[in-house]
């Protein structure tokens, strides 16, 4: 019984690491996450006023890991619900597309709004993402 164990629970591992690395996030166009370039067209010029500002980048990325590390992880990689943020499929999206996101949210596969944070922080976070290019 127990030589029987093992095979089964490597089987079951195998399956659950192909069932995430298969997972399809649907994308645009552009490539763009499709929960992402739902945004409304105008957001795709705004410009992140903190872009490139290290101080902002620092703040985004404490921010980040008190808000975003618990579903996005530490590294920022994604899990099976949650997007890695190194993608092309996000880093394509402009910085007003995420704040845009990141304002709404996207409750029905988990991601809440960050409305309650002040605008200047969901900026930050922007900044923050956008150098993990």
């Amino acid at each position: 019984m127990r030589r029987a164990f093992l095979p089964l629970l490597l089987l079951v591992a195998t399956i659950a690491a192909a069932a995430d690395a298969a997972h399809d996030w649907k994308k645009d166009d552009r490539g763009v996450l499709l929960a992402i370039a739902r945004a409304p067209v105008k957001t795709r010029t705004w410009k992140n006023p903190y872009e490139g500002q290290a101080d902002a980048i620092a703040a985004g990325e404490k921010l980040y890991r008190q808000h975003c590390a618990e579903c996005h992880g530490e590294d920022a990689r994604g899990s099976r619900t949650a997007a890695n943020l190194h993608m092309a499929d996000v880093q394509g999206a402009t910085p007003g597309e995420l704040v845009w996101f990141l304002r709404g949210g996207n409750l029905a596969n988990g991601m809440p709004s960050w409305s309650g944070l002040p605008e200047q922080r969901r900026w930050q976070i922007v900044a923050y993402i956008k150098t993990l290019r």
